[in-house]
């Protein structure tokens, strides 16, 4: 792999892990492209990237929770947020191997693109009545348990973590930028959990010490796109939902198939 590659799996991994359309389906794709298909250790590592993005982009919101918390001694939102991290942490930890090689079956990519496309068609739109209220508010154990359970679904690749997430919070009647807001909080402790994972047991320390200059380049990319996403994808949802975001989920599902059946990977 090499410095240019690195810049453009960076930037897909940036936009796509926010924006609802499958990170996973992209990669596939652009692996094939670049001749990089074996880039497991590397695709995972990129979520340096896209955390520090998250971290910054609710830098003031993660400042509050933590004086809520420690300080107020309000411990209602984070232990709803660690708990809705537990179904996936389980199911990973668990059948972590069994998730990993199903990266390799893109007919499951392209089954969960359609899967979550035709439903964030039929339920995506945003509710002009909906929980509007701050997190401390509108997030109950009831919401937290539904959205945890969508995040444990998004280990299968094609579901796109962001997506099927947002969706389970606008089915619970959070409003969009709620539910939005629900899903990168909680995405944090997930996608650091994955990190370290990778980096102590699937080889990634020593894939970064024998690659530290497209690794850095990849998270720098991966980085800047994030911040985009973010805040591309709550100017969307307020006005347009998920619907178009499944749509086009729909017609990358098509993309892959055919070059699946034609073979080409």
């Amino acid at each position: 792999m090499d410095y240019i590659d690195a810049i453009i799996l960076g930037l897909v991994q940036g936009l796509t892990e926010f924006i609802p359309v499958s990170s996973s389906g992209h990669l596939v794709i652009f692996n094939y492209l670049l001749g990089t298909p074996d880039s497991f250790a590397f695709d995972v590592l990129l979520n340096v990237g896209t955390l520090s993005a998250l971290i910054v982009y609710y830098r003031k919101r993660i400042k509050d929770l933590i004086m809520r918390t420690f300080v107020g001694k309000e411990w209602a939102l984070l232990s709803k947020l660690l708990a809705a991290t537990m179904p996936a942490f389980a199911i990973g930890l668990l059948f972590g191997n069994q998730i990993k090689s199903l990266n390799n079956m893109v007919w499951v990519v392209v089954v969960m693109l359609v899967v979550v496309g035709i439903l964030m068609i039929m339920y995506g739109s945003p509710n002009k009545d909906a929980d509007d209220t701050p997190l401390e508010t509108a997030i109950n154990w009831k919401v937290a348990r539904n959205v945890g359970l969508a995040q444990a679904i998004a280990l299968i690749p094609g579901t796109s973590r962001s997506g099927i997430t947002i969706l389970a919070g606008l089915r619970s009647n959070l409003s969009a930028a709620r539910a939005a807001e629900f899903s990168f909080m909680l995405a944090i402790p997930t996608i650091a959990g994955a990190t370290i994972k990778v980096m102590i047991l699937d080889g990634g320390w020593s894939y970064v010490t024998a690659n530290v200059g497209v690794v850095l380049v990849g998270n720098i990319v991966s980085f800047a796109s994030g911040l985009f996403a973010i805040g591309f994808l709550l100017r969307l949802l307020s006005t347009r939902g998920l619907k178009d975001f499944g749509w086009y989920r729909i017609g990358l599902a098509a993309v892959l198939s055919v070059l699946l059946v034609t073979g080409i990977i």
